[in-house]
C-alpha cells in the first residue's frame, strides 16, 4: 500500500471556504500516525467562538479512533485499510457531519517514502505547524533535566536496594491490563514506590499515567494485602506553570489526594531516605 496523509483543517465560515490546517493523519499500510497544532487549535477556537467546543471534540474523537485502529493493526495485520478508506469509513464521516461541516480533510496526497517518527514530524512541520519541531525540541530538553534529577537524587542512591525504572507487565503483576513504568518500587511489610510524571507535557499523558498509577496502587494492595495507611507511593511532579490550566488543576487536586504523597523533583531524595527508613527491598522474582 503507498503511504499517505491527510490534513486536517478547521472551516470558520463555511459559506466562505476559509480553511484553518490544525492536524495532520498519515497512514503507511503499517500504522497510523496523527498530530495536532496546540497553536493552532486555540487560533480555531476563537475564531468559532461559540462553537469551540467542536475543535475538542473532533480531535479526541479521530484520536480515539486512530488508536483504535492502531491497536486492531498490532494485534493483527488488517488488509481492508485501503488507502481510499481512512476518508470513507462511517467513524469519519459522522465526526466530520457532527461539526457541521466545520471539520475538513484535505484530498490524500501519496508518498513515496519511508516514514519515520522524525520524518512525520518534519512533515507536520512544513504542512501544519513550522514551531512544532522547536517545541519538540524544548520538550525533550525539559524532559531530559526532569529525568536527570531523578537519577542523581533517587536512583543512583536506590539502585541495588528496590526495583528502578522498572517496566511492571502482566506477567510480573497478575491482574494488571497494561505495561507500566515505575521509577522505583520496594517491599518490606509496606511497599515504597515512586512515579515521576513531568506536568508539562499534554493533559492527555498525565491523565493516562495518573489512572494508570492509582491502578497498579490497588492491585498491589490487594495481591499482597498491604493496608493503604502503612504504605508509601509517591508522585513526582514539578508544579506546571500555567496555573489555569488543566494540568495546574490536576496537580492541585493531586496534592490534596491522601493515597499519595506529591514532592517536586528537587525533593527526590525524600523517597530514597525511606526507603533507607524502612528497609524496603525487591520483591519481583523476575527482577532479582
Amino acid at each position: 500500500m503507498k503511504t499517505f496523509y491527510t490534513i486536517i483543517k478547521i472551516a470558520p465560515n463555511t459559506l466562505a471556504g476559509d480553511t484553518l490546517s490544525i492536524g495532520l493523519l498519515l497512514y503507511n499500510g503499517n500504522k497510523f500516525w496523527l498530530q495536532f497544532s496546540d497553536e493552532r487549535k486555540s487560533v480555531a477556537k476563537k475564531l468559532l467562538d461559540t462553537n469551540a467546543d467542536i475543535v475538542d471534540f473532533a480531535a479526541k474523537q479521530l484520536q480515539n479512533k486512530v488508536d483504535e485502529m492502531n491497536k486492531s493493526i498490532s494485534e493483527a495485520y488488517n488488509s481492508f485499510f485501503e488507502a481510499n478508506d481512512i476518508l470513507g469509513i462511517p467513524e469519519f464521516k459522522h465526526i466530520s457531519n457532527y461539526s457541521n461541516g466545520v471539520l475538513r480533510f484535505s484530498q490524500p496526497a501519496f508518498l513515496n517514502d519511508t516514514v519515520t517518527d522524525e520524518k512525520f514530524q518534519k512533515l507536520f512541520s512544513l504542512l501544519v505547524d513550522k514551531l512544532a519541531v522547536k517545541a519538540e525540541k524544548l520538550q525533550d530538553t525539559k524532559d531530559a533535566a526532569f529525568r536527570e534529577k531523578i537519577q542523581t537524587k533517587l536512583i543512583k542512591r536506590v539502585e541495588h536496594k528496590v526495583h528502578t525504572n522498572l517496566e511492571l507487565t502482566p506477567k510480573l503483576v497478575h491482574g494488571l491490563y497494561y505495561n507500566f513504568n515505575i521509577d522505583c518500587l520496594g517491599l518490606n511489610g509496606a511497599f515504597v514506590a515512586a512515579k515521576s510524571i513531568p506536568f508539562h507535557k499534554k493533559y492527555e499523558s498525565i491523565d493516562r499515567e495518573l489512572g494508570h498509577y492509582f491502578a497498579l496502587m490497588s492491585i498491589l494492595k490487594l495481591t499482597y494485602e498491604r493496608k493503604s495507611e502503612e504504605d508509601n507511593f509517591y508522585i513526582i511532579a514539578d508544579e506546571p506553570s500555567e496555573i489555569d490550566s488543566k494540568e495546574h488543576r490536576t496537580w492541585e487536586n493531586i496534592k490534596q489526594n491522601p493515597a499519595v504523597k506529591l514532592i517536586f523533583t528537587e525533593q527526590s531524595e525524600i523517597v530514597a531516605e525511606k526507603i533507607e527508613d524502612k528497609k524496603a527491598h525487591k520483591f519481583l522474582a523476575d527482577q532479582e
